[in-house]
């Protein structure tokens, strides 16, 4: 009798890229010979990695035979790496490759969260035949305004981190115990960095830092023209907490309505579920508990998906809606069919106060009722000083350097009151809910502000405030004053004029249970997540000047600052 045939490995593979170029794979294998159903990851993070050969294992033993990829210039595979470039005509000649492999039945698929989920949606495009679903994961449509600049402030903690790893090998350094966060992060300009972190000249840190705007270089790597080229299905799971949920319903809707073919336009599927950027490991982030019906088993997910479209088995998956949100507060799983949901009732929430929101203990109120003759609310932002970071939609946590930093990046539903005590916090808070109330949906802040300043950003948070407890951050957004127009160009404001801004927040889904109360907490920084708006009207990555500035936020009749919650309505329910 012949021995038990095992899962075969078969490390740094070398794929020949259309120019040349060698590029190094892992190839794992089932047990047995034949033909099998591929999957296909490629990544900047070491493919051979423990951590990547244990997915691949799994896979493996569940009948896939799986392909793991250097990226270009990165750890075994030749050349030279910049990011996101060029990933999809590498992706495309690695698919290619694997077609032609006699262990390959030429049923393949993509997958991988993150940068991996950038790399297939920079290869889908391009039409590969051989290529018959994905699995993209927690990346953004749009790398301006989802990974480095939201709201036209530049996302300072993550832009970092990304620069770090792809320069360093961070994903697999001990690098933290170096890390000074206060001093570095404060480092000033910007461009120089690099330089004072690692001791040398990151080329693509400082190619972010000097495209303020949405250019052609920007464009280039924008996934929003590129619908009408992808002709497969895709399934994409994020957080509520990440730093893509806004990106990630993008790139849903847009399949949806542009896709090439009718199963790219049919298929799209997008879970969400109450996380950060990392997959779920408890039923916990930050300072809540969603319960055991929270945590799923994504990668069992992932099989379901390519089950049905490599494998052809009939699971039931093809019926299902083509969107599963988790509901936080009432902790539960919705099905549900489009974005926004055609129930919502989109309503404002006005500011009010008697000129002293300033913190917990000011008058600032929160309703529907519309604001009268009121006086204006003022607080001043000095960028020596600003409000830090707690939770969030942040997606660096888990990086050694956010965990051994002196004042750690926890992402999450995190409790504000510490910051909410600041002066330059104002804070408008609701009456007791009656009843409970469901939000969800995309958020929008829309604010009637003036400066001292020439420039200067403006944050706002939706809170979740419990009884006699924790004040709970469930999403926000952020607005810098000279994009107020738009990301095409910078216009600098006039001091000490009213102007009208729109700061969109990150989506969500939750319930806000009857005892509880609904906020809004605006300021003008988030730091380090975001860069210190320096108020003087200096370049973001080259200026060193700073000035504080008076701000003045308005609800008046004529100047009706208010946050749009959409309100999802229980039957014969009055809000």
């Amino acid at each position: 009798m012949s021995p038990e045939k095992r899962i075969q490995f078969f490390i740094d593979q070398k794929v020949s890229a259309r120019d040349g170029t060698k590029l190094s794979v892992d190839v794992i294998l089932p047990q047995g010979s034949g033909q099998f159903p591929t999957l296909l990851s490629r990544n900047p993070y070491e493919s051979n990695s423990q951590r990547h050969l244990e997915r691949a294992y799994w896979w493996a033993k569940n009948g896939y035979a799986f392909v793991s990829g250097d990226c270009r210039g990165r750890y075994e595979s030749e050349g030279l790496f910049y990011p996101q470039l060029p990933d999809g005509s590498d992706g495309y000649d690695t698919l290619a490759w694997i077609a032609c492999q006699p262990w390959s039945n030429g049923k393949i698929g993509t997958v991988g969260p993150s940068y991996s989920g950038g790399v297939q949606w920079k290869t889908a495009p391009l039409g590969s035949p051989h290529l018959s679903a994905m699995a993209a994961h927690v990346y953004g449509e749009n790398r301006f305004r989802d990974l480095h600049y939201l709201g036209g402030a530049f996302q300072l903690a993550l832009s970092l981190m990304a620069a770090l790893t792809f320069e360093t090998n961070l994903a697999t350094a001990s690098f933290g115990a170096v890390f000074d966060q206060g001093r570095l992060f404060r480092h000033l300009p910007l461009i120089d960095l690099d330089v004072q972190l690692i001791g040398k000249k990151i080329s693509w840190w400082r190619d972010w830092l000097e495209h303020p705007v949405y250019d052609q270089f920007w464009s280039e790597l924008d996934s929003t023209k590129k619908y009408k080229q992808i002709d497969v299905p895709v399934f994409m799971r994020c957080g509520w907490f990440d730093a893509f949920p806004s990106g990630m319903f993008r790139l849903w809707q847009g399949l949806k309505t542009h896709g090439k073919t009718k199963r790219s336009r049919q298929y799209p599927r997008l879970l969400m579920g109450p996380w950060s950027h990392q997959e779920p490991i408890s039923s916990r982030l930050g300072d809540l508990e969603f319960g055991s019906n929270s945590y799923l088993n994504l990668i069992e997910e992932e099989k379901r998906w390519f089950d049905f479209w490599l494998c052809d088995i009939e699971n039931g998956i093809s019926d299902e809606p083509p969107l599963k949100l988790f509901l936080m507060g009432a902790n539960e799983w919705r099905l549900e069919n489009e974005w926004p949901l055609k129930r919502t009732l989109f309503t404002p929430f006005f500011f009010h106060s008697g000129g002293q929101a300033n913190s917990l203990n000011g008058d600032g109120l929160l309703s529907t009722e519309k604001p009268g003759n009121e006086k204006n609310d003022h607080f001043t932002y000095d960028p020596n000083d600003p409000v830090p970071s707690i939770g969030g939609n942040l997606s660096t946590a888990s990086w050694p350097w956010t965990i051994s930093a002196e004042e750690p990046l926890v992402p999450g539903p995190v409790d504000q009151r510490v910051i909410e005590k600041r002066a330059d916090v104002l804070v408008y808070t609701t009456e007791k809910l009656q009843l409970d109330l469901e939000v969800t949906g995309p958020i929008v802040v829309i604010l009637f502000a003036s400066s001292s300043a020439p420039d200067t950003d403006f944050t706002a948070k939706l809170i979740d405030v419990y009884p006699h407890s924790a004040s709970i951050v469930m999403a926000e957004g952020i607005i810098r004053a000279r994009y107020r127009e738009g990301f095409l160009k910078t216009e600098l404001i006039q001091p000490n004029t009213i102007y009208q801004y729109k700061i969109e927040l990150y989506p969500t889904s939750n319930l806000f249970k009857k005892g509880h109360r609904i906020r809004v907490d605006i300021s003008s920084s988030n730091f380090p997540r975001f860069s210190r708006n320096l108020n003087t009207g200096e370049d973001v990555a080259t200026g060193t000047r700073m000035q504080s500035a008076n701000q003045t936020i308005y609800h008046d009749h004529l100047h009706p600052s208010h946050i749009i919650l959409p309100i999802i309505p229980v039957k014969n329910q009055k809000i």
